[in-house]
């Protein structure tokens, strides 16, 4: 593969190759976008070893399965964590204490005395759910499962992400291949 250097403004040499003439690329040393001649132009620039531009494309087009795995693992995190917090499970409803108190504070003496002795006889260790009692729990714990599930996805995205991130920063990146959209490292 041909190799030109495109002189920069600042004075650094830019790599270049033939498919990348008629564009634009930022200088590498100043950051500044320079015009690639076209392709009948590219000629009149000094030629450079090809190493130097397949070099900068690996290192601009470093996209590797651990970034893949920091992105994704984010993604996941960060989604599961608010929908986590976005289920709240119901409570389970049986008896609210307000109403009960307030019940009880409205009744006479004979009638709470009276309500006591049903419920107590009502009451035991065997007694069945009531229909209400049963779909108020089914209820809670659907939304308790749901929510830990959430929670639990949210802890592995947020491993498979610090994975990825580690992995990044040790080097370990492996093949370089190009980022999703990137067109640059296709052949037409």
């Amino acid at each position: 593969m041909n190799a030109y250097l495109l002189p920069c403004a600042c004075g650094a040499d830019i790599p270049v190759s033939a498919a990348q003439a008629g564009g634009q690329i930022g200088c590498p040393a100043c950051g500044r976008l320079e015009a690639v001649p076209k392709l009948r132009d590219l000629g009149q620039l000094p030629r450079a070893a090809a190493e130097a531009v397949v070099g900068r494309r690996a290192t601009a087009a470093g996209w590797t399965i651990l970034h893949t795995l920091l992105l994704a693992g984010s993604l996941l995190a960060i989604g599961c964590g608010l929908g986590s917090m976005l289920v709240t499970p119901p409570e389970f409803e049986l008896l609210d204490s307000a109403v009960l108190q307030a019940s009880v504070n409205a009744a006479s003496a004979t009638d709470v005395i009276t309500a006591f002795r049903t419920r107590l006889e009502m009451t035991a260790l065997e007694r069945p759910l009531t229909e209400q009692e049963a779909k108020s729990l089914n209820r809670s714990t659907f939304y308790t499962r749901l929510r830990d599930g959430l929670r639990a996805a949210a802890l592995l995205g947020a491993l498979a992400a610090v994975g990825g991130g580690v992995g990044i920063l040790a080097g370990r990146g492996g093949k370089p291949t190009a980022p999703p959209g990137d067109l640059q490292g296709r052949r037409r």
